[in-house]
């Protein structure tokens, strides 16, 4: 699973990429809009200072998409923004009039476009790109003002002056311009603050996305969810008592077969074994409790109401034995020896929550249950037979494919069970053991 800083990176790349993007078409129109209506305008000098300015932008893309030093690109295509739309406001006041209108018309005009440029900046989820930009934008705003107060032909209005003296006239408002930069500056810090909060909310996305991706390695994708939406109750020490059906399942011969194996050739063969079995187990709603050694703990009905509980674990078993098949054919085609393993179900009560210490829990099952199955799972060396159900477990599948093997004594169980051999070669719907 990609990393938070990856997931934010291509976000800030996808939204410099846009701003820059929308910068090379605006300034295409913005060119042909100084030629068609401004007049005296010079179209080879218009294109002359056109040319290296899309030149750069085009540059600034291509290290933006190639994730090279986008924080330097980003910044620089900010700067070129600025310089390239701050002259509109110069051009307005040349098409009004230099002669007639003081300088106090740059002032008072402003340069709403810099909000806009906030705005957009404030999507990629970097507080210092809106941040950068409203300082900038404070430098200019107040170089337009030493610019119009330099022209000796400014006035300062009185403030009952009507409406249109105060924009038209030569009149300037210091009021009405600290307002207005005001108003910058409160954008500009919405803007970033925004920007800031939605990075950390998308960074706790993506940190409860991480958290779900684990829970799914334990669970089944439904079960995970229920995890994930459950309240904090789930987290506390304690549990409740379920009906829950356990399954359990272990390597024939595995620790005389790993002997011959290198450390990393175990670790890559439990690998590809345990990806397939906990397929299986997910497929039926089951999850895994733990791995011990070789072997797969797996319950069905502990962590949330479970419809047909045995009847699911037995299909689980099925899918597994069939899963080994497959598994065993590619091992036969890479010159490797196949793998078998036994399986036993168990039906009854557990306790199922979390156990440990405030600083450390562990979700698992309690009760004679576990030990049942596991017992039923070891005595399938005697019996010669790939997987054996308890008749609690049967119970619900009435119908299956099964074989009695009697009630054999279970080291430290008082009252064995009768145990069932699972004919899992019969499919479903065939006398089989049933789907979920």
């Amino acid at each position: 699973m990609r990393g938070s800083a990856d997931i934010l990176k291509d976000r800030e790349a996808r939204v410099l990429s846009l701003f820059i993007c929308a910068q090379l078409l605006g300034l295409i129109f913005l060119g042909l809009a100084i030629i068609v209506f401004v007049e005296r305008s010079e179209p080879l000098l218009v294109f002359s200072a056109g040319i290296p300015v899309l030149g750069m932008l085009a540059g600034l893309l291509a290290m933006v998409q190639a994730r090279y030093r986008m924080s330097l690109a980003g910044h620089v295509a900010i700067l070129v923004s600025l310089f390239a739309t701050g002259p509109i406001i110069f051009l307005e006041w040349n098409g009004a009039g230099i002669e007639t209108y003081s300088a106090a018309y740059v002032a008072k005009t402003g340069y709403p476009l810099g909000l806009v440029l906030v705005a957009m900046t404030g999507l990629t989820l970097q507080p210092h790109y809106p941040a950068t930009v409203t300082g900038m934008l404070v430098i200019f705003h107040l170089g337009l003002l030493g610019f119009a107060l330099d022209d000796p032909r400014i006035e300062f209005a009185d403030p009952i002056r009507a409406w249109g003296d105060h924009v038209m006239g030569p009149a300037l408002h210091l009021g009405r311009f600290a307002n207005h930069l005001a108003i910058t500056v409160v954008t500009g810090a919405t803007v970033t603050l925004a920007t800031w909060i939605a990075r950390k909310t998308v960074l706790s996305a993506i940190s409860l996305e991480r958290v779900n991706g684990h829970l799914r390695r334990y669970f089944s994708p439904d079960v995970a969810e229920t995890v994930a939406g459950e309240t904090d109750d789930i987290m506390r020490q304690g549990g409740r008592l379920r009906e829950i059906v356990v399954l359990s399942s272990d390597i024939n011969g595995f620790t005389s077969f790993s002997q011959d194996l290198e450390p990393d050739e175990t670790v890559a063969m439990l690998s590809e074994y345990r990806a397939a079995m906990i397929d299986a187990i997910f497929r039926h709603g089951g999850s895994v409790d733990k791995f011990i050694g070789d072997g797969i703990l797996a319950t069905f009905g502990a962590v949330r109401d479970l419809d047909g509980a045995g009847r699911r674990g037995m299909a689980a078993a099925r899918d597994m034995m069939v899963a080994l098949e497959h598994l065993n054919v590619r091992r036969k085609g890479r010159g490797l020896p196949e793998l078998g393993h036994r399986i036993g179900l168990h039906k009854g009560p557990a306790l199922v929550g979390n156990v440990g210490s405030d600083d450390r829990l562990e979700f698992t099952v309690i009760g004679d249950v576990v030990n049942v199955a596991t017992r039923i799972e070891r005595i399938c060396k005697e019996t010669g037979d790939d997987v054996l159900v308890s008749a609690p477990v049967l119970d619900e599948a009435p119908n299956a494919a099964v074989a009695s093997r009697g009630s054999p004594p279970l080291r430290g169980v008082q009252t064995p069970p009768e145990l069932f051999a699972l004919d899992w070669r019969t499919r479903p719907g065939a006398g089989g053991a049933e789907g979920p």
